[in-house]
């Protein structure tokens, strides 16, 4: 690499880093699931481990390593979170756009000087600098794609100038793609198998360097948690496949962008400066082309999501690491003008979302901006967007939360439930139901509130208050109902208000017209069957070598396949069913699912 093009290959990298920070800062926010991610870090910091409720082993957060990277910084600064969060989130966007440039350059060394081309694709789509912030992992999957791209060009080199442990290094950040996001393992487990390939007499150091630590971290998880992946894998039924949705997802984010256009202009140019290259070079690019490929196969598969363009982001980045620059050539030169100008036309353009039709009910929540939507849900301004948890106390939702929350605590209430009030205005609002008048179990539930948007409720209250949600992300029953074919991607899945009640110690013959008290009554006997009770008992049961091995069973048997019905009926006997109808509540015994929860608040 000549000395002109490393200083244009620096340069290239600078001008990312300033683009990807100014983009992020400028649209900085925190989303609701960001939210939810704070909840678990602090229960970490609070002494009551890695979960979302103290006393339910859950693991809430697709990211393993993002939680306890918030964790770390959070207790050293003692900042609050959501800076910590913003800030962390926006430092990896920014050093892994830069180290991606660079990396870009560096791979074009012998050709000469450098200019950034792909990075200026990836950074003017909207979505890209929303998520550059929002609480959530992506800019720390964007600096692990980024260093693994770093690596694979060190790894590239002649063996004169590669530095020996760079294949280990590399086998090692390969292995921590599993703890970043699972999707990743399949760049990860791709390369560790090319590593072996081109030299099998190293394959014990590689599969040294690369197990061991996400290894013991997956023991401790089915051990901890009873599952194989992160407990929303199972909520998102991430192994179901909605090629239609994924398809409409996928039209969505590239047509609306004329994303097509830039990218196949890339991949062309890529393409023709790589012809006669062999070897390491073109191995690695067929490589990162190749599992970009399939992370967007694996979206198409699974329905995409519901927040526009986020699932696109990684593989997207990914897929332009090759052309993140590019030599300059003329060619390139006048790509660079066109990719320019296109990108200033998406900047200015902006989301396709029609916000205003949203407002005034005309259409259905299908895929939305996520930060838009949110900003508009809490009543601000769209240049104001929500940044800490209180912030969010201005939802419809949330209108008397605080209020009926104090009450309930007070009252030592069993469940806390929202309610429709009127259609005009719209109005929500928050009431506690009482507890069961005789002592069973359920008792050492604590006050316990369901809604959908799990964040805001979570960081608007204290680790005392069992918070869960009626998908599954933070509540295993709900996580194994069965999916409803008409409802969003990821949000597919609901916990019927009979459930919801039966897993709380709330008094079901006080139940609303509305709840079956007879229904809630089957499913509080339906929670003490034996694969019920046993599913709860993965996460409830106090931990202890018995049930930390019990645990890793189950990951392997029905942590993986248990499916639930929505009908309690079917999970009790006629006898059961016939008592029920009579006045009888038989759910208040049998096989423990409830033990007694002691949560610390912390400072």
């Amino acid at each position: 690499m000549t000395k002109n093009a490393r200083l244009s290959a620096l340069a290239a990298a600078v001008v990312a880093g300033i683009f990807a920070f100014w983009g992020g800062w400028t649209r900085r926010w925190m989303s609701d699931d960001g939210l939810i991610v704070l909840r678990t870090v602090r229960n970490l910091l609070a002494g009551n481990g890695p979960v979302f409720n103290a006393g339910e082993r859950v693991e809430a957060n697709t990211s393993t390593l993002w939680q306890y990277l918030i964790t770390a910084f959070g207790w050293l600064t003692g900042a609050r979170l959501e800076d910590v969060a913003m800030w962390l989130a926006l430092i990896c966007t920014v050093t892994a756009a830069a180290l991606a440039t660079f990396a870009a350059g560096r791979f074009w060394g012998k050709v000469g000087p450098v200019v950034p081309l792909g990075i200026v694709i990836y950074l003017a789509l909207p979505p890209a600098r929303d998520f550059a912030t929002s609480g959530l992992e992506w800019g720390l999957s964007l600096l692990w794609i980024a260093g693994w791209w770093a690596a694979l060009v060190a790894w590239a080199e002649p063996l004169r100038r590669r530095a020996p442990e760079v294949g280990y290094f590399l086998a090692f950040w390969c292995g921590m793609s599993w703890l970043v996001r699972p999707e990743l393992a399949l760049y990860g487990g791709v390369t560790g198998i090319l590593l072996i390939a081109c030299n099998p007499r190293k394959t014990p150091g590689i599969l040294a360097a690369a197990l061991p630590v996400p290894a013991a971290y997956q023991i401790f998880r089915m051990g901890y948690y009873g599952l194989l992946t992160p407990h929303t894998a199972v909520a998102k039924s991430a192994s179901g496949a909605e090629w239609a949705r994924g398809f409409e997802y996928f039209a969505d984010f590239v047509g609306y962008y004329w994303l097509w256009l830039p990218v196949l202009a890339a991949a062309a140019l890529v393409g023709w400066m790589m012809r006669g290259t062999g070897g390491r070079r073109l191995a690695i690019v067929l490589l990162v082309t190749g599992c970009a490929l399939a992370h967007i196969l694996y979206v198409l598969r699974v329905g995409g999501d519901f927040m526009h363009g986020r699932m696109w982001l990684l593989p997207l980045f990914a897929l332009l690491l090759p052309a993140m620059a590019v030599p300059i050539t003329r060619v390139s030169i006048a790509l660079a003008t066109a990719v320019a100008v296109w990108a200033g036309v998406t900047i200015v353009r902006a989301h396709p979302i029609d916000w205003e039709a949203y407002q005034t009910g005309e259409k259905e929540l299908g895929i939305v901006d996520e930060r838009e939507f949110w900003t508009l849900a809490v009543g601000r301004e769209l240049t104001d967007p929500p940044r800490y948890a209180e912030d969010f106390l201005g939802s419809k939702l949330m209108q008397n939360w605080e209020d009926a929350l104090d009450k309930g605590i007070d009252a030592n209430a069993a469940q806390l439930n929202l309610a429709y009030v009127s259609a005009d205005p719209e109005i929500y609002s928050w009431y506690y139901r009482d507890r069961e008048e005789d002592a069973s179990d359920l008792s050492n539930l604590p006050l316990t509130a369901y809604l959908i948007n799990l964040g805001m409720t979570s960081m608007n209250a204290p680790l005392d208050v069992r918070i869960l949600d009626t998908v599954g992300l933070a509540t295993p029953i709900a996580a194994r109902m069965p999916r409803d074919p008409k409802g969003r991607v990821g949000h597919d899945k609901f916990l019927d208000p009979a459930w919801q009640a039966a897993d709380t110690d709330t008094y079901l013959d006080g139940l609303p017209p509305f709840i079956s008290s007879m229904r809630a009554k089957q499913a509080r006997a339906a929670l003490r069957s034996p694969e019920i009770s046993e599913l709860l008992a993965t996460s409830r049961e106090p931990m202890s070598w018995e049930r930390f091995w019990k645990n890793v069973r189950y990951s392997l048997g029905d942590g993986r396949t248990l499916q639930l019905s929505s009908d309690p009926g079917l999970y009790i006997d006629a006898e059961t069913r016939r008592a029920i109808r009579h006045g009888a509540n038989p759910g208040m015994e049998g096989p423990q699912i409830a033990w007694p929860v002691q949560a610390h608040e912390g400072e």
